[in-house]
């Protein structure tokens, strides 16, 4: 039979394999070894006054597995229902192995009895300990940062159950009367347990890889808004440059012809004129906010979209890329549901910002209908249709808030609200940081 302290050391590697921990490599290696060494005596006196064939090995193991559950108290993060499972697991592993070990040593077909039964025991001990380890690491490392769970309280029940039915305490309730059925029973309760835990991991591991891709899909959105509005501060610039261009060669003709008294009157028009091109307008003192709010103008301005700002300066304690995102995403939406009406009608962007004392208001009126409620339409569709409908969130893109996401976070992480109205011909869109 397999000795306590590779006994130990199986359940210390197995507590720091599955547990996360709080200090450096060489602290957690340290106490571990430490503990091994202090569990080795307790079970060495426990097995002095602990008597029975079951007791005598049982005993000495739990007093071991509680220290190290002390240890890990200290020494590892995880919540404690996270370390009693592994605990819990430990003194199964042991007991499982108790169970397996004769079975398997009867069914050899040479002499087991000496150096190649110990050696025979040692590696049934490694195996099991390395096989529970290496199918619980992801599992149980995944979630170490959560607290406890309905799920992890009946995986523990499971193990305390599968403990008593190693140790031959169930036999009555299943019928059992050899030890070979009780093993197979207790291997499947082993690959139940298994297939549970993988179960759970790998779909909190496919919501994070669908969440993953749902953040770089809003991320391309993002980034194909800002290379549209890149786009069109280029093109304004080059139409800025191009109205300058033909003003140096209006004033070069004026001087070759001699017509000096022209001059200062055609450079005051010029000057006028350049205030008039929306991506040299100064709509804001903050030089950031700026030119975010002077590439949505140049954009409406080349799509044939009235625009009009009215951004008040004061000191906001707002982060500057905060409030940039929000007056992004407003005015994006704003430009974009402009943008898509009918050019025979009028088609207007007004932004405005009000600071106060203790708040800021953002508010974008702009050309617009918003989204209908979404209807369910029978024909052609299937019953999984029917169900999303019924009890499915309906999708940002298809509501109100369309194109907010950011925006809305941004809002609420300031104990703010973000409305959206609408009339006859207009959509308004209320942002109300508080600070």
């Amino acid at each position: 039979m397999v000795t306590f302290p590779i006994l130990f050391l199986c359940i210390a590697c197995l507590f720091t394999t599955l547990l996360r921990e709080r200090y450096r490599i060489w602290a957690t290696l340290g106490v571990m070894l430490g503990t091994t060494i202090f569990a080795v005596l307790l079970a060495s006196l426990a097995r002095g006054w602990a008597s029975g064939p079951v007791l005598g090995w049982q005993v000495p193991c739990a007093a071991g597995v509680a220290l190290f559950f002390l240890a890990s108290l200290f020494i590892h993060s995880n919540n404690l229902l996270q370390k009693g499972f592994v605990a819990v697991l430990s003194l199964t592993n042991f007991a499982y192995c108790l169970l397996l070990t004769p079975l398997f040593l009867g069914a050899m077909p040479f002499p087991v009895a000496g150096a190649a039964g110990g050696f025979l025991s040692v590696l049934i001990t490694l195996l099991v300990y390395l096989v529970t380890g290496l199918c619980l690491y992801r599992p149980l490392q995944r979630f170490s940062e959560r607290g406890p769970s309905v799920f992890l309280g009946g995986m523990l029940l499971l193990m305390l159950f599968q403990y008593l039915l190693c140790l031959g305490r169930l036999d009555g309730l299943f019928g059992i009367v050899s030890p070979t059925r009780r093993l197979l029973l207790a291997t499947g309760f082993y690959c139940v347990l298994i297939f549970c835990f993988r179960s759970v991991y790998q779909a909190g591991r496919w919501q994070s890889l669908m969440a993953q891709h749902s953040l770089r899909d809003r991320m391309l959105e993002m980034e194909a808004g800002d290379f549209v509005d890149m786009l069109a501060a280029v093109r304004e610039v080059r139409a800025a440059q191009k109205t300058g261009e033909y003003a140096l060669d209006t004033v070069a003709e004026l001087l070759r012809t001699g017509q000096l008294e022209k001059i200062p009157p055609y450079v005051e028009m010029a000057k006028g004129g350049s205030q008039a091109i929306p991506i040299l307008v100064r709509y804001h003192e903050n030089p950031y906010l700026n030119a975010v709010i002077a590439t949505k103008a140049a954009f409406a301005s080349q799509n044939s979209v009235a625009f009009e700002c009215n951004a008040a300066y004061a000191d906001a304690p707002v982060p500057t890329a905060e409030l940039c995102i929000l007056v992004n995403e407003l005015l994006t939406r704003a430009c974009s549901d402009a943008v898509a009406c009918q050019e025979d009608m009028p088609r207007r962007v007004r932004f405005t910002a009000i600071p106060s004392e203790d708040a800021l208001r953002l508010e974008t009126v702009f050309t617009g209908t918003l989204p209908e409620k979404r209807r369910f339409e029978p024909k052609g569709k299937q019953m999984g249709d029917l169900l999303a409908w019924l009890f499915d969130d309906t999708p940002q893109e298809e509501t109100e808030l369309r194109g907010l996401g950011n925006a809305a976070e941004i809002v609420l992480a300031h104990s703010g609200s973000l409305t959206v109205s609408s009339n006859d011909t207009d959509v308004i869109v209320r942002a109300l940081l508080r600070f």
